[in-house]
């Protein structure tokens, strides 16, 4: 009989182990593609206020885009609100609010309201310390962006 439940007792650790790894590969996500923002974690940028890497192994995915977060706390975080925290355009808000289309440096950026807005950096040009500049709000900037992004912003 102490035989009897020794075996049972087993095969109800080995059934659990397996549905929860079962569970677990249900809700990974599929990392193949390049992630969105160079892999840098847009929950980072409100939680700690700078641009960290992400890892695959805490990869989420809304709306067709691969985010990588830091943790797994950071995955509970964006699953509350995955709207928050996606980058308010796909290119340079303050090229886009004077009608062109600049790439963006993840470790650019700025918080605006609930927005997350990243912006360009070269060698010529940083967008962000121009935006900060500019004797425009960040609500027009933000207006004129956004009036463009469905002309330009693909």
């Amino acid at each position: 009989m102490n035989k009897f439940r020794r075996s049972v007792a087993f095969l109800a650790l080995v059934s659990g182990v397996l549905l929860n790894a079962a569970a677990y590969a249900q809700n990974k996500v599929e990392t193949t593609a390049a992630p969105s923002i160079g892999g840098y974690s847009p929950v980072s940028y409100f939680t700690e206020n700078k641009a960290e890497r992400g890892s695959a192994e805490f990869a989420v995915e809304h709306e067709g885009r691969v985010y990588f977060l830091t943790s797994q706390e950071q995955v509970e975080i964006y699953s509350k609100n995955p709207e928050k925290y996606r980058p308010r355009h796909k290119s340079c808000p303050f090229s886009l609010a004077y009608g062109m289309v600049l790439p963006l440096d993840p470790t650019n950026f700025k918080i605006v309201g609930d927005s997350l807005l990243l912006f360009h950096r070269s060698e010529e040009k940083n967008a962000l310390l121009e935006w900060n500049s500019s004797k425009l709000t960040d609500e027009e900037l933000l207006r004129r962006a956004d009036a463009n992004v469905f002309l330009i912003d693909f």
